[in-house]
Order: structure tokens, then C-alpha cells, then sequence
């Protein structure tokens, strides 16, 4: 079997789980989106499956790739917005739901420009970041899926958010105000 009908298996054996994901996902934006997760999930699994150099370690890797690749598709959603109207789009959550601190106000594209830097900087503690925003998951099975304890997923975890915090807030001072 080749490697596209082995993804194309992989994919439908997990079709459930990648659709709680891209759902996961469309929740951060704002209502009136025209996107559901079955385009989502169906688009950016067409584009990880016609890469011929794309090859997947394990369950949570392939899982990974294709939530990279939805926030990619998404964000260049908002860039084609952006141009059009000349603004982005805001999250529809405030960053209080996902990582329990101070409200912070943020739009997608400033969150993908602070995990950019942040993996610059750190990159386990970026990925912890990604998989609690990307997933949603508990820390236990951050756990499980990074093969750490639990215990260094919470250290992990807690550095992760207070860097992402600052990241975020000097990301809205570089912003110029448009509204």
C-alpha cells in the first residue's frame, strides 16, 4: 500500500477525532464563518496528503501536522479577509478560557505571529501552548500524548502561559490601533 492510501486509512480511522479538532478550532473565530469542520478537516487533509514528502511518526504526530495545517488554512482565510476589509477578524473566546489568567484580547493572527516567536524561544514550551489551544486536551493526556509526566507538563505548561501572555501583550503594542 502506498503512502496516500495508508493516509487515506489513517484519516478515516480518525475522521471523528480530526473533526472534534477542526470544530475545536472554528470555535476561536467569530460566529457567520462559512467554513464547517468537515471543510476544514477534508481541506487541509487534501493538502497534507498531496505532499509527497509528508510522512507521520505516530498517531499524535499526523494529529498535530493536520491542526497545524487547519490553523494555517484558517488564518490565511483571515489574511484574505483582511485584505478585503481591511481588518482582521477577532477571536470569539478571550484567552481567560483557554489558559484560566487575566483576559487578554487577541486576534488569530496575532496568536500565530506569538507562537511563531515563541518557538523561537522555546519550542517544548510551545508545544504544550499549541496542544492545550490546538486540542483542548486535560494534562493528563497532554501527558500521555507528549510522553512526560504530568507533573512536567503543568511546569511546562505554567511557563508556556506566562510567556505566551507577554509575547501577547507586546504583540498588541506593536499593533497599531484599527478601530
Amino acid at each position: 500500500m502506498g503512502n496516500k492510501q495508508v493516509l487515506d486509512k489513517v484519516y478515516e480511522l480518525l475522521y471523528a477525532e480530526i473533526r472534534l479538532i477542526a470544530g475545536h478550532q472554528l470555535k476561536q473565530l467569530k460566529t457567520g464563518q462559512t467554513i464547517t469542520p468537515t471543510v476544514l478537516a477534508n481541506e487541509c487533509y487534501l493538502k497534507i496528503s498531496n505532499n509527497k514528502n509528508f510522512s507521520s511518526a505516530n498517531k499524535q504526530h499526523f494529529l498535530n501536522c493536520l491542526s497545524l495545517s487547519m490553523r494555517g488554512y484558517l488564518i490565511d482565510q483571515l489574511r484574505a479577509q483582511n485584505s478585503a476589509k481591511r481588518r482582521a477578524q477577532s477571536v470569539n473566546m478571550g484567552v481567560t478560557e483557554i489558559i484560566g489568567d487575566q483576559d487578554v484580547a487577541f486576534r488569530l493572527m496575532d496568536i500565530n505571529l506569538v507562537l511563531e516567536k515563541m518557538q523561537a524561544i522555546n519550542a517544548q514550551l510551545t508545544e504544550v501552548i499549541q496542544i492545550k489551544l490546538l486540542f483542548g486536551l486535560t494534562f493528563a493526556e497532554m501527558a500521555d500524548a507528549l510522553q512526560i509526566s504530568e507533573r512536567q507538563v503543568k511546569r511546562r505548561w505554567k511557563q508556556g502561559k506566562a510567556l505566551l501572555l507577554s509575547l501577547l501583550e507586546d504583540q498588541s503594542h506593536e499593533r497599531p490601533e484599527t478601530d
